[in-house]
């Protein structure tokens, strides 16, 4: 009787560790790997049946910091926290960096021998949400300003452009009325300019679309501007759904960013068109089981931080004579769309993410 409810325990724990969704490793005090949950192997991006029993350094090889903490644990007997903790993880070709607030805890079995519970929560997928809340509210706040901006300077462009239609009435002077003429065509210029980035949203034109018809469209006047210029790869997912969009309001969000990069990189370079599916993804508050993210890269020298969290206000501009109009207008077609783009820069690799809903299967979440 106590052997079979030794044996229903171990099976309960045995479950309860399966189905955690907290990382959990188990290392001994040589730091070799002796057990992780499911969780860890998806966080860390590893193969449970091939890493047991090797060093933790042979399968995440840059945790440098997270092994200083299990040095420190296995020194002191103390438990140890470390929040929003980032792991290299992924084959060498693909890495990538997670966050995850990490607890190493030490733990003496019976013969005196000490353990490490290694216990990993997750965070990248919350601090993206807290992210995309603060760039949504920064956007609606910049909108809210330049909105208040373009009525000013419109109605000093009307009285301009209304000066000079009077005063060509007066002039005979062929050469004065070339004036009078380039006066109206810049204030009209101007007020387009303004209209198109803060005038009322057109209604959309939601038709079935191949995301992969318009990148293919972007890399046509890509080449037509600049031929041979730069090499364009391609990174297609072809099991990618057809999605629901305004073909025009995107292909400009995606020529926007497309421009963008080719003046990064300036003389030569190389520009990747890539699409992927992103399932449980949270955009704007909302979580979709599917989302298109369709990403333009660039090889170039990378964003100053200092440019970083300004990057989609209207007016900022890394290039010496931008208008820093671009990426703002970007932003606001994509977001017309339930969309969001986003940024990940360092020299060497900027990429530019266009987030999309795929379908209508959403539920509400927040942080």
């Amino acid at each position: 009787m106590v052997q079979m409810l030794d044996l229903e325990l171990s099976n309960f724990f045995a479950l309860l560790l399966e189905n955690q969704t907290t990382g959990l490793l188990w290392l001994d005090a040589t730091f070799r790997l002796r057990y992780l949950n499911p969780a860890a192997e998806t966080l860390l991006d590893l193969d449970g049946r091939r890493c047991i029993g090797s060093a933790l350094t042979s399968s995440l090889p840059e945790a440098d910091d997270l092994t200083a903490i299990l040095q420190r644990v296995l020194d002191t007997r103390e438990t140890v926290t470390r929040r929003e903790l980032g792991l290299v993880v992924g084959a060498a070709n693909a890495r990538r960096t997670v966050t995850a607030d990490c607890t190493v805890s030490p733990m003496v079995d019976k013969q005196g021998d000490v353990k490490l519970l290694v216990e990993l929560v997750p965070q990248d997928r919350y601090l993206r949400i807290s992210r995309e809340a603060a760039l949504s509210a920064q956007s609606a706040a910049n909108r809210s300003l330049a909105l208040k901006l373009a009525h000013e300077i419109k109605n000093p462009l009307g009285g301009l452009r209304g000066a000079a239609q009077l005063l060509a009435r007066r002039l005979d002077d062929p050469g004065l009325l070339e004036y009078t003429r380039v006066i109206v065509s810049e204030a009209d210029r101007l007020t387009a300019l303004v209209d198109s980035l803060l005038g009322p949203p057109q209604a959309l034109r939601r038709v079935e679309t191949n995301i992969h018809e318009l990148l293919e469209h972007v890399v046509q006047l890509l080449q037509a501007a600049a031929p041979g210029k730069f090499k364009i790869n391609r990174d297609y997912d072809p099991s990618l759904p057809m999605l629901q969009l305004d073909r025009n309001q995107i292909i400009q969000a995606l020529l926007n960013l497309a421009k963008n990069a080719c003046e990064a990189l300036g003389e030569r370079g190389i520009i990747v068109f890539r699409s992927r599916a992103l399932r449980q993804f949270t955009l704007h508050g909302i979580r979709h089981r599917l989302v298109a993210c369709v990403e333009i890269e660039d090889n170039g020298p990378g964003i100053p931080p200092e440019l970083a969290l300004q990057l989609f206000s209207p007016l900022v501009s890394r290039k010496p004579n931008g208008a820093g109009l671009g990426l703002s207008i970007a932003q606001e077609l994509v977001s017309r769309h339930g969309g969001l783009i986003e940024c990940a820069s360092v020299p060497g690799r900027t990429a530019f993410s266009i987030l999309l809903p795929i379908g209508g299967n959403h539920e509400h979440e927040s942080a």
